[in-house]
């Protein structure tokens, strides 16, 4: 019954109206508020039941009904639009008579038509007032109001943290240089000695993050799969301490690392290069640049986000910055990724998105390399709580030794013994950087003369005694100490050989640990009659080391990410950044391709703390020292010296530091 536009409201208020508000999937919304208002502007305020609500007192007329405009969004946007078949409404509809044997009338609206007040964000279009035709309410009627659903969307974004002095754009460019080189100057007979020695020693032309090649982070990002869903996105963080390119006036200008940051881990001149500074700088710019970048074509289409998942991966500083940016996010509302997408007006939440509420925001999968957070931040966290995600993957480097490099497990305990029943740490042969990434391997490098980007050639340690001026150097005690350093080094598989004298100018044989004597007289004043000779010893290793092993632990990440959802692409073995097939001349004596097949699914299962060295035999464990594990200790800068502790028992006494999740 329609209501004649020049009828004076009536002031009895005598009449009644029945509502019952549904979705598509014929569902209620029982215990919100409604109001209901007539042209007199008398209201009633009643709380909507599983079934038709009776409102009584208004005068005779139109009725305006509304809901609590908050409670109303985050209720109504939380419902799924009907996808397959038809609604159940109609039917139910039908159903019944409604109140006082009055026919139910079917009514279809908006979230609009039924908003209190305006929302804060204007609604997507569709969901607007007046988008599904007249909505109009009068007194002695009985209505079912069909609400428009929603599309739920998830938004899925993968956060990759690379290590410390990596960084994918600064890698792309080193690489050029680094081809450059192999081919003008390496493979040039007529290049003068200096240069020659410096292909025969592996000094690479370019230093810093420019001399890595891309890391597994680099290239988990480059995994994820950006088909596997509408809403997925991929955001990369470099590495901790080096600087992105910039736009400049030639193109993009390439920037050294900041060596303060890499060393200390502070940020210094307002730079964010930190640990602490690259997760800010994910959380206030990086994702959400990430997110537009990504979804640029669909973004205008999607009406509003439902729920946030994050999977974050990390290695090296890059796996504690993993590790920091789960706590800075989990269940918290005070970061600044929440200020970052409140200003992108693009980026459309629900209503009543809740960050503090894993119903709303939630960590899916963390997969992080052998963390290491050296750092002296106050604010840095790497705890991971046991419910911070839904899956935890560590993987940890066995052959790490470096005092700075103290490895933070996720194991309670450094000793290891228990983990949660979501969680998993395997410890793995290889140094920091075969686990994470980042040495040349020969198919990254064109090149068929490639020896000299995979030459590693170390001064490993330094030994010195003070002796008779009358002792030859080579019956020194520092000879002495040398010679047992290197039989120990060389029994553990690193090289097969022992070069017992080398001349300081000498270039050191390949593939051998060559030892270095020579001596000064050392004289305690000008009258001294008996001075004493002091003698140094210098142990080298020289050798050219495959870059294929750190693939093994990238698949193994890949996997255990597929098997919880994570949307990474298929393991393709054939592509060129992820070869195990050797391309050196010489075969190494281990198949990576056959190890690669007994560990691949080893990162799958889950509450397990695994040493998977114990799978190998001693002679297998040292010929993948001798191929492929780097040396990453040494005696060459103030970042490279190895931990020692007096407790090992061997003859460098080389133990790595270890702390346990509760101490971080």
């Amino acid at each position: 019954m329609a209501a004649d536009p020049h009828c004076i409201p009536c002031e009895r208020y005598d009449t009644w109206i029945e509502i019952e508000v549904r979705d598509e999937h014929n569902r209620s919304f029982k215990g919100l508020k409604a109001t209901l208002t007539d042209d007199t502007g008398k209201s009633e305020t009643v709380t909507l039941k599983e079934g038709p609500v009776v409102v009584r007192g208004f005068a005779v007329g139109p009725i305006a009904v509304k809901l609590e405009t908050q409670p109303w969004l985050k209720a109504a946007q939380s419902r799924e639009i009907l996808k397959d078949g038809q609604s159940a409404v109609p039917a139910y509809v039908a159903k019944k008579v409604g109140y006082d044997e009055t026919l139910r009338e079917h009514i279809k609206a908006t979230t609009g038509d039924l908003c209190l007040t305006a929302p804060e964000q204007p609604l997507p279009e569709a969901h607007q007032e007046g988008k599904a035709g007249s909505v109009r309410f009068f007194t002695k009627h009985s209505y079912v109001i069909e609400v428009k659903g929603y599309q739920i969307n998830v938004l899925r974004i993968g956060v990759f943290f690379d290590g410390t002095g990596n960084n994918t754009y600064n890698a792309e460019s080193g690489l050029k240089k680094v081809e450059q080189w192999l081919a003008e100057t390496c493979s040039d007979p007529a290049q003068r000695e200096k240069e020659l020695r410096g292909c025969q020693m592996g000094q690479l032309p370019v230093g810093d993050s420019a001399a890595n090649d891309i890391t597994n982070v680099g290239k988990l990002f480059n995994q994820y799969d950006l088909t596997a869903g509408p809403l997925v996105v991929h955001s990369y963080i470099s590495g901790i301490g080096t600087r992105d390119p910039v736009a400049g006036k030639d193109g993009l200008e390439y920037r050294s690392d900041n060596m303060l940051t890499k060393g200390l881990d502070l940020d210094f001149g307002g730079e964010n290069t930190s640990i602490v500074g690259k997760v800010n700088q994910a959380c206030s710019q990086g994702i959400t640049d990430a997110v537009k970048r990504d979804l640029r074509e669909v973004l205008p289409n999607i009406e509003c986000i439902h729920r946030i998942v994050f999977d974050v991966f990390g290695f090296s500083r890059g796996a504690a910055a993993a590790r920091h940016f789960v706590n800075v996010i989990d269940q918290k509302t005070d970061h600044p990724l929440v200020q970052a997408i409140a200003n992108t007006p693009t980026i459309r939440l629900k209503a009543g998105f809740d960050w503090a509420n894993r119903d709303d925001v939630r960590i899916t999968f963390v997969g992080i390399f052998d963390t290491v957070a050296s750092s002296y931040h106050p604010s840095l966290n790497i705890h991971l709580q046991d419910d911070c995600a839904e899956r935890v993957v560590h993987l940890t480097a066995l052959d790490e030794v470096r005092k700075h490099f103290p490895l933070t497990r996720v194991t309670p305990t450094a000793i290891g013994s228990s983990i949660p029943p979501h969680f998993t740490e395997l410890a793995l042969p290889g140094a920091h950087s075969d686990l994470g990434g980042g040495y040349y391997s020969r198919w990254s490098l064109p090149n068929p003369n490639s020896d000299p980007a995979l030459t590693e050639c170390l001064e490993l340690e330094r030994f010195m005694s003070e002796e008779a001026t009358s002792t030859p150097d080579d019956e020194s005690q520092a000879y002495r100490q040398a010679y047992a350093y290197a039989e120990e080094k060389i029994a553990q598989g690193w090289v097969g050989r022992l070069h017992p004298r080398l001349l300081r100018a000498a270039i050191p044989p390949v593939g051998a640990i060559s030892l270095i004597p020579y001596s000064f007289i050392r004289r305690r004043g000008k009258d001294d009659l008996w001075p004493k000779k002091a003698v140094y010893v210098e142990v080298v290793m020289s050798r050219v080391v495959e870059g294929e092993y750190s693939r093994i632990p990238l698949h193994m990440m890949v996997e255990a990410g597929r098997a919880a959802s994570v949307p990474f692409k298929a393991w393709r073995s054939k592509d060129k950044q992820l070869q195990l097939e050797p391309l050196s001349a010489k075969l190494p004596a281990v198949n990576l391709t056959k190890l690669d097949e007994v560990w691949a699914l080893a990162a799958t299962e889950q509450g397990v703390v695994k040493n998977l060295s114990q799978q190998l035999s001693a002679e297998v464990y040292q010929s993948l020292r001798r191929d492929y594990v780097h040396r990453s200790a040494s005696n060459q800068g103030i970042a490279s010296p190895a931990n020692t502790s007096k407790f090992e028992t061997t003859v460098s006494k080389e133990r790595r530091h270890i702390i346990g999740n509760e101490e971080a």
